[in-house]
C-alpha cells in the first residue's frame, strides 16, 4: 500500500511475533533484494478496538506511529471487513479515529505537543521549529526547496546531539508566491527522503498555525502526492486533528518469511 507515494508492507494477522518483524524489516524492504517499503505494517487484533497498529520502520525500528501508514490500515481494514467505516484503533501512542467516506480513509492524530519555536541549535544555520505530532519533527522553512540536499541535511539534523537519543524527523517547507505548500520530509527509521510524510504534514501544519496563522484544512504538496489537514483551533494550538490524503492498496500477494535470506524469492 502507499499514502502519497510513502510506501508500506501490511500483513494480516501475523501468528509470528513483533520482534520477528523487527529482524526481517531490512530485507523484505530492500527495493533491490526484498518487496520494497518505507516501513511494515502489522494489523493485530485487539479485544477493546477494532485492530492494533504496529508500525516497523524500513531499518527494522519499531515506530510509536505512522500517519499515512495509519491511513493505510484504516483503507485496508475497511476494504478487508475487518472494521466499519468509522472505526477505533490503538498504536503504540494510544487510541485513534479512521473515517472512510466516498473511498477515501482519514485518521486522527493526538494534539502536537513540545512545540519549540526558533530553536537557534549550534552547528545548524537555520532557524528550528520542532513539535512532536506522535513522533518527533523538526520544521525547517527554506527558500528553494527543489534544490535543497534533503538527505545531507536532513541526516545533520537528524543525528544532532540536541535531538539525541532518539533523533528526529526533519521537514523541509516552503511557502509559495501563491500561498501553496511544498514539504520534503527525511525520515528517522528510514534514514532518507520519503516521498511523503503524515506525521509530517501533521507537524508542518501546526507550525504554519502557530507562525502563520493558518486555518484548517492546510493542503501540503509532498513529492508523491498532497496531503490534508484538517483540524480545530484553541488558544494552545490546534485539537482534533484528521489527516487525509491519497491512498491506494497497489497489490496483494505471499511471501514465504520463514527461510532467511532466501525469503524475498
Amino acid at each position: 500500500m502507499h499514502g502519497a507515494g510513502n510506501d508500506f508492507i501490511l500483513f494480516k494477522h501475523p501468528e509470528q511475533s513483533d520482534e520477528f518483524f523487527t529482524q526481517i524489516a531490512p530485507r523484505i524492504c530492500n527495493r533491490r533484494k526484498g518487496i520494497g517499503a518505507d516501513g511494515i505494517l502489522l494489523v493485530r487484533k485487539d479485544t477493546d478496538y477494532d485492530f492494533r497498529m504496529v508500525y516497523f520502520n524500513s531499518d527494522g525500528s519499531r515506530a510509536e506511529f505512522c500517519g499515512n501508514g495509519a491511513r493505510a490500515l484504516v483503507l485496508y481494514t475497511f476494504v478487508e471487513g475487518i472494521a466499519p467505516y468509522q472505526m477505533k484503533f490503538i498504536s503504540d501512542i494510544g487510541e485513534h479515529r479512521g473515517l472512510v467516506a466516498d473511498g477515501k480513509p482519514s485518521v486522527s492524530l493526538p494534539d502536537p505537543a513540545d512545540i519549540q519555536q526558533d530553536l537557534k541549535i549550534d552547528g545548524l544555520s537555520s532557524p528550528i521549529h520542532y513539535v512532536n505530532s506522535g513522533v518527533p519533527h523538526v520544521v525547517v522553512f527554506v527558500d528553494d526547496i527543489e534544490s535543497i540536499d534533503v538527505d545531507s541535511v536532513g541526516r545533520t539534523i537528524r543525528n544532532h546531539s540536541h535531538f539525541s537519543p532518539a533523533g528526529t524527523n526533519v521537514n523541509f517547507c516552503k511557502i509559495n508566491t501563491d500561498g501553496s505548500i511544498s514539504v520534503r520530509t527525511y525520515e528517522r527509521g528510514v534514514e532518507t527522503e520519503t516521498l511523503a510524510c503524515g506525521t509530517g504534514a501533521v507537524a508542518t501544519a501546526a507550525i504554519l498555525h502557530k507562525i502563520e496563522g493558518r486555518s484548517s484544512p492546510i493542503e501540503l504538496s509532498f513529492p508523491g502526492g498532497v496531503l490534508e489537514v484538517a483540524f480545530e483551533e484553541e488558544r494552545s494550538g490546534i485539537t482534533n486533528i484528521m489527516l487525509g490524503g491519497e491512498t491506494e492498496i497497489v497489490y496483494t500477494g505471499e511471501i514465504d518469511v520463514s527461510r532467511g535470506r532466501d525469503a524475498a524469492q
